[in-house]
């Protein structure tokens, strides 16, 4: 609420440093890369979809389970040069 934002899909990133956790991002948007794919897979909730329905102004409460649905793991291959 502190940012504006009152329904929809909020990407947000967070740092655990030495002295806590700090904030790194928050945008109202959907997360990029596999974001889509491990929220879809680990809790059944399709992110574009949510993000539909909150531009089309549907109301919107998915069903989240208690536990997750799967595990979910990605990782990057960053190439020598480019």
């Amino acid at each position: 609420k502190a940012l504006g934002f009152t329904s929809g899909v909020f990407h947000v990133e967070c740092k655990m440093t030495s002295t806590g956790p700090q904030l790194i991002e928050v945008n109202a948007r959907m997360g990029g890369g596999q974001v889509f794919e491990c929220n879809l897979r680990s809790w059944g909730v399709d992110l574009v979809e949510e993000t539909l329905f909150a531009a089309l102004g549907i109301p919107s409460r998915p069903v989240v389970p208690k536990q997750p649905l799967s595990a979910v793991a990605y990782c990057y291959v960053n190439a020598p040069v480019s």
